[in-house]
C-alpha cells in the first residue's frame, strides 16, 4: 500500500521532535506480524518513524474517522486522561481530530473494531496486507500508558491471525517481538515465534503469547534463531 504525503511530512517533523532512534530490525523476508509494547506513545512513535520499512499498524477504529476521533479525544483523552476542563478538551479535540484521522489513513493504519461485530474486517484487511507482502504492527498492551518499555498483560486476540492465515497460505507466519529501550533509544527485533500447526491450538496460543512477552521483556534482540514449527 502506498503511504500518503501526510504520513511522510508528519514523520519528518516527528523525527525532529523525538530525535534519532536506532532500529536493529531487519526487513522481513516473508509475512510477518510485529509485536511491540505501546509504552505510552514511545512504541508507536519510535517504530513508525524509525523502522527501515513501513508497517501497517493496528489502530483503534475511532481514530480513523474524524467525528469518532473527536468524541474519543473530548470524552476521554483530553478530559479524563489529561484533566483538561470540558470547554478546552472540546476545542482541542475539534482541532486535533481532523489531522489525526487523516494521518491514520495516510499511514495505512488497519482499523481495529474491538468488541464489535465488525472485528472480522480487521482480520481480513490484515490478511490482505500480509498476502500483498506487507507487514503488520500491533501494540497489544492492556496497560498501554506504562512507560517501562516492557510489556505486561496483553490482548491476545491478534494471534487468531495465525489460524486465518493458514487458510490462505502454506507459508509460515512469523510473529516478531520488538524490544524498546527507551533510555538507549533503540528498537531491537527479538526471536521470531511461529505456531506449531500440529500442536493443540489453546496450548500454542499460550506458548506463543508468553514467548512474545518474554522476548519483549528480556530484550533478546541479537539472537537470530527462530522458534520454528512450519
Amino acid at each position: 500500500m502506498k503511504r500518503g504525503k501526510l504520513f511522510y511530512v508528519s514523520r519528518f517533523f516527528v523525527r525532529l521532535g523525538i530525535g534519532r532512534w536506532t532500529a536493529n530490525v531487519p526487513v522481513p523476508e516473508g509475512p510477518a506480524v510485529y509485536v511491540c509494547s505501546h509504552s505510552d506513545l514511545a512504541g508507536p512513535l519510535a517504530t513508525l518513524c524509525w523502522l527501515p520499512f513501513a508497517p501497517r499498524p493496528w489502530v483503534l477504529h475511532v481514530f480513523l474517522d474524524r467525528e469518532s476521533c473527536r468524541r474519543q479525544y473530548r470524552d476521554y483523552t483530553f478530559s479524563r486522561r489529561f484533566g483538561m476542563p470540558e470547554p478546552l478538551a472540546a476545542l482541542t479535540a475539534w482541532a486535533a481530530s481532523e489531522y489525526v484521522s487523516a494521518l491514520m489513513r495516510s499511514m495505512g493504519a488497519i482499523p481495529v473494531y474491538r468488541g464489535t461485530a465488525k472485528l472480522g474486517a480487521t482480520f481480513r484487511e490484515s490478511l490482505d496486507a500480509l498476502e500483498a507482502g506487507e507487514c503488520v504492527l500491533i501494540f497489544p498492551d492492556v496497560e498501554y500508558t506504562s512507560r517501562s518499555g516492557g510489556i505486561g498483560e496483553v490482548y491476545d486476540g491478534f494471534l487468531l491471525l495465525e489460524r486465518l492465515w493458514r487458510k490462505r497460505s502454506d507459508r509460515p507466519l512469523d510473529f516478531i517481538p520488538l524490544r524498546l529501550d527507551v533510555a538507549g533509544r533503540t528498537v531491537t527485533a527479538g526471536r521470531p515465534v511461529r505456531f506449531d500447526p500440529a500442536a493443540p491450538w489453546k496450548a500454542e496460543l499460550v506458548r506463543v503469547r508468553e514467548a512474545l512477552r518474554a522476548e519483549i521483556n528480556a530484550g533478546a534482540g541479537t539472537d537470530t534463531g527462530i522458534q520454528s514449527f512450519s
